[in-house]
């Protein structure tokens, strides 16, 4: 295994970390592994260190890539805006990783806003064989707030009974103001999504054009993502529901904290990784 800093881009303004495995011939596809938000490209805890790592042994390689204007990457003096901007980097990624590496297949690992420019750039570049999103787009259903309210109860029934008066009367409150604000703390982590039925057509063109798609989500997202089967109910008129891999992991925190959690997701992602690998890249 051996692992090279790259500089690249239209002006040269990408930097990251490119890790090879020992074999000379690669193993399809080559994987990228964009910022989480705004954390340098070592990853949260060292996670996307871990995992570049672990996929090169797999025969995989892995860039760990600042996006622009984040980590060591500079923002370009032609930089478009920034949802563009950002797809722009990916595909630049892709583009030199194909002249230097001999791959023409890739695989994007994005966690949070991560899986949105995973998923952003997937739908503009017909070469991402695979994506992988860790906590990404959610779309609660109303199972999804009867699961919270029962969870809860359960873990402390005296401060929830408390916290639920509160909020009735302060819903009871705002209608007498007139107001229609949500409460501080309380807005749905999905409101940056897209309209689920543009959501749905977007995965529903990848997994046709054989495209793997892999939903992660953690232990983390009690208001907005809490049981297994919620992306299938939320999206159960959709044919990709039945096309695509979806675990619910609640025993891992949204960074992968613990070194248990970080061996979780090193394992689910190396396990999905081997199956593109072996089925040349279509859908599991």
């Amino acid at each position: 295994m051996k692992e090279v800093p790259l500089g690249f881009g239209s002006d040269r303004h990408l930097i990251g970390t490119l890790t090879l495995p020992a074999s000379t011939t690669p193993r399809g596809p080559a994987f990228i592994l964009p910022n989480a938000g705004v954390v340098h490209r070592i990853g949260p805890h060292r996670l996307h260190v871990k995992l570049a790592r672990a996929l090169a042994r797999q025969g995989h390689p892995c860039l760990r890539l600042d996006l622009s204007g984040v980590g060591d990457s500079r923002t370009p003096a032609d930089a478009a805006p920034f949802q563009q901007q950002v797809v722009h980097d990916l595909r630049q990624a892709m583009d030199h990783l194909q002249k230097i590496c001999s791959v023409d297949s890739f695989a994007i690992a994005g966690i949070c806003s991560g899986a949105h420019n995973g998923l952003a750039t997937a739908l503009e570049d017909p070469r991402v064989k695979g994506l992988w999103m860790l906590d990404g787009y959610v779309y609660p259903t109303p199972r999804t707030h009867t699961v919270r309210l029962q969870r809860q109860l359960a873990a402390d029934p005296t401060r929830t009974l408390l916290s639920w008066t509160r909020s009735a009367i302060e819903r009871g409150a705002r209608g007498l103001l007139g107001s229609d604000a949500v409460p501080a703390g309380k807005a749905d982590a999905g409101d940056n999504a897209p309209p689920p039925e543009a959501f749905a057509r977007a995965i529903q063109s990848l997994v046709d054009r054989g495209t793997s798609v892999y939903f992660m989500y953690t232990g983390s997202l009690l208001w907005t993502y809490n049981y297994p089967e919620q992306l299938r109910d939320a999206f159960a008129q959709h044919d990709f529901v039945h096309r695509v891999r979806c675990d619910y992991v609640p025993e891992i925190d949204h960074t992968a904290t613990s070194l248990a959690a970080q061996r979780l997701v090193i394992e689910r992602l190396g396990g999905w990784a081997a199956e593109l690998a072996a089925a040349g890249a279509t859908p599991a």
